[in-house]
């Protein structure tokens, strides 16, 4: 049967029912008793093969052993997890592709939910109250909508993107009442074959003819591939101005502002994505991350606190936001004796005891949060508490038959921290030879101690710095500090980059007046660098850039 030559309203109802008839479905309600009728309105409709689940953990049990074709799922669940974090986590885990067809239904209407589910994409969404018929008439456009389309989805699940790329332009050229859709699936077709001239022209003729929103978000996407930041910012910028409701509009304007190193603009467009749809984990990290590469400790903590939140029953849940939560508060309470540092110390210590009770069946995670937990006692300047930690989380440490990286990296910092500087870049060098060919955990080896480990670490440094000071020696120091500070985002432990950050900082300061951003800078930069001892070859430096912010920022000494 060409389900395509028929629209929904030709199809006769025992056309519908032999769709049904094929159909192994799943109904996901807390409640037996709208589980039951959701069973009954199915079987009416045609269905034979009916499951139910009750809770999150049932879904996705059943998604795991079994594959079905359409899931009805509620969004509100109760305790656990709720509709959208069941579809992402199906999706994530791959136990539900796109060749099948996932309906949220639900009561609720908060734009937090809305946004937050939609932004998961769902094949349709359907809302409370609904009668047999409304349900009937909505399922049925989408199964069959679904159908027509279950060719390419076939394909692209499989990974053959060409052949779907083919079968979407066989569906344009016979005039298929979805073309409409089988256009928007090919310019991602384009973009995924990294055919972005192709995808270019298609975004270009359909928005010749009307402005759809995905068409200029499609095409705000290939301008940013293309390196055409100018046109992407535009397109996205109109997108937003029609409406700030288009999350990916957000996220793919900072990834423009990412690409301009402009580090400040990209923290901006992504706090205003997580203001539209506020439930995103990935979200929350990075806008954590770029907080921390623009030096707002604030946003940080709090992008690392919701990480936490949101990534409760949530697939992306991670132990790692409670230790990022936990360490960047034993940073900025140093040398802070106000109710606010104790306010949020006892967080701290807070979120690392909830951390060692989810994850209490993993050793690892009992070990780095002893690790952390001394990095804490540290900031709060409790010496003689990180000290009697020490001997423990030694002890621990060595009883891990194997530490994960991520153990042993906290290990690294917390010798760091304790001024076991050698011990520490021990520990980072053999890590950086097993790790060799990682970028990413050769990166968090490079930020730990004073100085990078990696040979690239120490080759980027190197330039960095002494583009900086090139822009010092000329008097451009505004411009030197933003050299200094691109290269503490990678770099943040660096003594001479933090130094150098803190000359750029007073010589304009002499120049230009007070600025209160610059003292923001200067406190953390000495936070970094911690004690320079006498031993130390920066040690004359540091004493006498020390001697000079009394003068110009003795609010920092």
């Amino acid at each position: 049967m060409n389900l395509d030559l028929k629209s929904e309203n030709e199809l006769r109802q025992i056309d519908i029912v032999k769709i049904y008839n094929n159909k192994k479905c799943l109904i996901v309600d807390d409640f037996p008793e709208i589980r039951g009728s959701l069973t009954r309105t199915l079987r009416t409709f045609g269905v034979n093969s009916v499951d139910t689940a009750a809770n999150g953990e049932e879904a996705i049990r059943a998604c795991s052993f079994k594959k079905y074709d359409i899931v009805l799922c509620d969004y509100n669940l109760g305790a656990g997890k709720d509709g959208q974090q069941i579809l992402e986590e199906v999706r994530y885990l791959r136990v539900l592709l796109m060749t099948s067809l996932f309906v949220m239904i639900t009561g609720e209407s908060s734009r937090e939910m809305v946004l937050g589910a939609l932004e998961c994409q769902p094949d349709d969404y359907i809302t409370k109250p609904y009668t047999q018929q409304s349900l009937r008439v909505r399922l049925n456009k989408a199964i069959v909508r679904h159908e027509t389309l279950l060719p390419i989805k076939k394909f692209i699940s499989d990974g053959d993107y060409r052949a779907a790329l083919d079968t979407c332009n066989q569906m344009i050229a016979d005039n298929s009442r979805y073309a409409g859709d089988c256009l928007k699936i090919k310019g991602q077709l384009h973009f995924l074959l990294k055919q972005l001239k192709e995808a270019q022209k298609l975004y270009e003729s359909v928005l010749g003819k009307k402005p759809l929103v995905w068409a200029k978000l499609g095409m705000g996407k290939t301008q940013l591939a293309l390196g055409n930041y100018d046109s992407a910012e535009e397109i996205l910028n109109s997108i937003i101005e029609e409406d700030e409701r288009y999350v990916e509009a957000h996220d793919l304007l900072a990834e423009v502002h990412k690409e301009r190193k402009d580090f400040a603009a990209a923290q901006r467009a992504t706090e205003n994505a997580t203001r539209v749809s506020p439930k995103s984990v990935l979200r929350h990290r990075q806008l954590a991350e770029l907080a921390e590469q623009n030096n707002d400790d604030e946003i940080a903590l709090k992008s690392h606190q919701n990480a936490i939140r949101w990534g409760f029953n949530s697939c992306h849940e991670s132990e790692q936001d409670y230790f990022n939560y936990a360490r960047k508060v034993s940073e900025v309470v140093q040398g802070d004796n106000s109710n606010n540092a104790k306010t949020l110390t006892r967080q701290g210590h807070n979120f690392l005891d909830r951390a060692r009770k989810r994850f209490a069946d993993r050793p690892e995670i009992a070990v780095q949060a002893q690790l952390v937990e001394i990095q804490l006692h540290l900031g709060s300047g409790e010496q003689k508490k990180a000290e009697a930690a020490v001997e423990k989380a030694r002890e621990m440490y060595n009883d891990l038959a194997t530490p994960p990286v991520e153990t042993s990296l906290e290990m690294a910092r917390t010798l760091h921290a304790m001024n076991n500087e050698d011990e520490a870049r021990e520990l980072l060098t053999q890590l950086a030879a097993r790790h060799e060919n990682d970028p990413d955990i050769l990166q968090m080896i490079d930020g730990i101690t004073g100085e990078p480990i990696s040979d690239k670490g120490k080759v980027v440094a190197t330039k960095l710095t002494k583009a900086g000071i090139e822009h010092y020696e000329t008097k451009n120091f505004a411009e030197a500090i933003d050299v200094f500070l691109e290269a503490l985002a990678n770099y943040p432990k660096h003594i001479g980059l933090n130094l150098n950050l803190i000359q750029a900082i007073l010589a304009d300061t002499e120049a230009n007046g007070f600025s209160e951003r610059y003292e923001k800078l200067c406190r953390r930069s000495l936070r970094a660098v911690g004690t320079v001892g006498p031993e130390h070859k920066q040690h004359k430096r540091y004493a006498f850039l020390y001697r000079q912010l009394g003068k110009h920022y003795p609010n920092v000494t």
